[in-house]
């Protein structure tokens, strides 16, 4: 659908209300978006009012709102959180989608078209060549019914559903269940809310196990169920979990299963990967792009569970309360679901799906130096035996543009199934990064020098830490850790 626009009229500021400090920040982002969001019909006639909100459950009392959302009108007036929030989030992306719900009211348009409108405003200044065919009619109704005040699982499902139709990736079906009168919104981000389950192996879980006060007797076979809030005792390698958990007894030791709210696992990976003390801002970076991440990788493990571990995510115990705060505003991540990757630290040398995987765009991610990086240089050296037994394990080849290793005559092998091997086999230390280069001496050791940990590629988290000690915004860290070939069109 085109809509016709007549020719753009002058911005005319609002009366602005409540904080006036932050007024003039405002108002510039203001006539941004106004600028930006012209294509999508004319702007109503009128005075029309700003408040800017000193706190946010003044705003969530004047509009009813999510704690995930950030402007709303009530008539005539754009309420909008408070300056502090919206500082931390992507003011224009927030405004360009309010001010074309303006610009569309009385365009008789069904509820999911007009949040989808709004939704391609944020990251758009032109209308598509052509939008998508729309659903059939009892899925228009559906969406309707979700978005007017569904559940917050519908709601969820309903905003997800957008987000795909617009970037013509794969719809997400709806829930199972259809949505019972509406409910009261609970405080998690909107888009995140349906849950994941991890898995600890048993290996990794060994010794006694005292969960809220009661020691288990180590019965192979026997399982425990828990709900709510499940405390563990002190020393053990999981800390206190919030949500469904499961215990089974196993020969090698317990294993736990905790099955919690998608906002929730994030929030928990973003404090387990960066710890509790790191920067808002580099919270804020990483959990919007463990976000992506999960939905470009629903079925990490058999029977679609996720681990505690760095192949997934780290994760200790449910995060605090500030995290949980970063993951809700977190902002929305422009990025191909398959590219959603992180790293420990670059080490300054970033490298790009293409070279690691073999497959995926060529430009590297981006990273810097950071001082005092503990992984900035490493050298290792594996011995004869140990350079013998990759050998086996590994077969040969390379893909188009992947980076490799010849050991000695044989080879090259992929830099990334030699790094994963030797963690295997010797010790996740054993070879940190595969931004390296090696030589095999004529004793059949082999010398690496490389920089950084992990597989350096996507977020570098020494990098946002750096950065956002220094005042970055988690826009600004993502913007320069994933160039323009990695996101969606």
């Amino acid at each position: 659908m085109i809509l016709l626009v007549s020719p753009v009229p002058p911005f005319t500021p609002p009366t602005f209300e409540g904080d006036l400090g932050a007024q003039a920040a405002v108002e510039e982002a203001l006539r941004a978006a106004f600028s930006a969001t012209t294509f999508q019909g004319s702007w109503p006639p009128g005075p029309w009012r700003v408040h800017l909100h000193l706190d946010a459950g003044a705003f969530e009392r004047a509009t009813g709102a999510p704690p995930g959302r950030s402007g709303l009108w009530v008539g005539a007036t754009l309420h909008l959180r408070p300056w502090d929030q919206l500082r931390r989030r992507d003011l224009g992306a927030i405004l360009r989608h309010e001010l074309t719900h303006r610009r569309l009211a009385g365009q008789g348009l069904h509820r999911w078209q007009e949040e989808a409108r709004c939704l391609w405003a944020e990251t758009h200044s032109r209308q598509p060549k052509t939008w998508l065919q729309a659903p059939e009619p009892s899925l228009q109704a559906r969406l309707d019914r979700a978005l007017a005040g569904g559940t917050t699982r519908e709601q969820a499902w309903a905003y997800r559903w957008l987000r795909a139709w617009l970037r013509r990736e794969p719809l997400p079906a709806p829930p199972k269940t259809a949505a019972p009168s509406p409910e009261a919104w609970v405080k998690e981000a909107m888009s995140l809310a349906e849950t994941v389950t991890v898995v600890w192996p048993a290996e990794r879980l060994r010794g006694p196990l005292t969960v809220n006060g009661e020691r288990l007797p180590h019965r192979v076979g026997r399982t425990w169920r828990f709900r709510g809030k499940v405390r563990f005792a002190e020393g053990f390698p999981v800390r206190d979990l919030r949500g469904v958990v499961k215990v089974r007894a196993e020969n090698q030791g317990w294993r736990l299963f905790w099955t919690v709210s998608r906002a929730a696992w994030i929030a928990a990976a973003t404090e387990g990967e960066l710890g509790a003390e790191a920067p808002f801002e580099a919270r804020r970076a990483l959990a919007s792009v463990l976000g992506r991440w999960l939905e470009g990788h629903p079925n990490q493990h058999a029977g679609g569970v996720l681990c505690p571990l760095t192949h997934c995510a780290v994760v200790r115990a449910t995060a605090s309360a500030d995290t949980v705060a970063a993951v809700t505003v977190s902002p929305e991540l422009n990025l191909d679901s398959r590219w959603a990757f992180f790293t420990g630290s670059a080490g300054g040398r970033s490298l790009s799906p293409r070279e690691i995987w073999g497959e995926g765009p060529l430009e590297p991610s981006g990273a810097v130096s950071v001082p005092g990086d503990h992984w900035a240089t490493w050298e290792r050296t594996l011995s004869a035996a140990q350079v013998a037994a990759l050998k086996q394990d590994l077969k040969p080849g390379l893909k188009a543009g992947q980076l490799g290793l010849k050991l000695g005559d044989s080879g090259p092998y992929a830099m990334e199934d030699l790094r994963l091997a030797a963690g295997r086999h010797f010790g996740w230390t054993t070879w940190p990064s595969n931004a390296c280069e090696g030589v095999v001496l004529q004793d059949g050791t082999l010398q690496l020098k490389g920089r950084g940990w992990g597989h350096n590629v996507g977020l570098c988290l020494a990098t946002a830490r750096f950065r956002a000690v220094h005042g970055a915004t988690a826009e600004q860290i993502l913007a320069e850790a994933f160039p323009v070939s990695w996101r969606l069109p």
